[in-house]
């Protein structure tokens, strides 16, 4: 499980098989909470994707969630993965946003500073639709598709949608304020979009897509 942070959704891989799972991250604070999941059935370890300790057709499965986003040199990242990775085995990205295909209405003078904020952290904005292409250059079969679960939110009670936005709103101010937005103006911005939400009347959607490549 590469970037497996905390560790969590390794451990959910581990309940899910009877083999052996190795969470990588190249971040050794995230792994301190990721090790208490270790088990006989589960290890973690830092490691680099671009440069991973493990020898050629190791794995049944190497798998990826929200990782090659944040990773400048994609095509090396999928290239050691799949040498990593079996013959007859499979490359698993279960989701990678699109963060430059946003679809959002009404817009706001607020959405360029989001975009700003990704590409300023050095997020790479078109991972999404570059799945397949990276895929098919690591020399992997490769199968493609819209996480359209995420497409669900935009057809949620809009109570629900207010709540969520509310218990997320300090991290959106923190970043306003940032730009030099005052406390009236953000205030006034998030009643806006309050008022929208619970009158059903926007819509914001994050293309992410899932590839599957099989090693032949």
């Amino acid at each position: 499980d590469v970037g497996c942070g905390t560790g969590v959704i390794t451990a959910d891989i581990a309940g899910l098989t009877d083999g052996h799972v190795i969470g990588i991250d190249i971040d050794d604070k995230k792994l301190e909470y990721a090790k208490e999941f270790v088990s006989d059935r589960m290890d973690v370890m830092i490691a680099d994707v671009l440069n991973l300790p493990f020898r050629d057709n190791t794995f049944d499965l190497v798998t990826f969630s929200i990782v090659l986003t944040h990773i400048l040199h994609q095509e090396e990242a999928l290239t050691e993965m799949a040498r990593v990775t079996r013959k007859g085995g499979f490359v698993l990205a279960t989701t990678e946003p699109d963060y430059a295909g946003i679809l959002s209405y009404p817009e706001t003078e607020a959405d360029s500073i989001f975009e700003k904020r990704l590409e300023g952290i050095g997020v790479e904005m078109r991972t999404g639709r570059k799945l397949k292409y990276l895929f098919r250059k690591a020399g992997l079969e490769t199968e493609i598709g819209l996480c359209k679960g995420l497409l669900d939110y935009a057809n949620e009670d809009s109570e629900k949608r207010v709540e969520r936005s509310l218990k997320y709103f300090h991290k959106t101010k923190d970043l306003l304020a940032e730009h030099g937005w005052t406390e009236e103006k953000i205030e006034t911005f998030k009643q806006e979009q309050i008022e929208l939400i619970r009158n059903d009347m926007n819509f914001s959607f994050c293309p992410c897509f899932y590839a599957i490549g099989k090693k032949v």
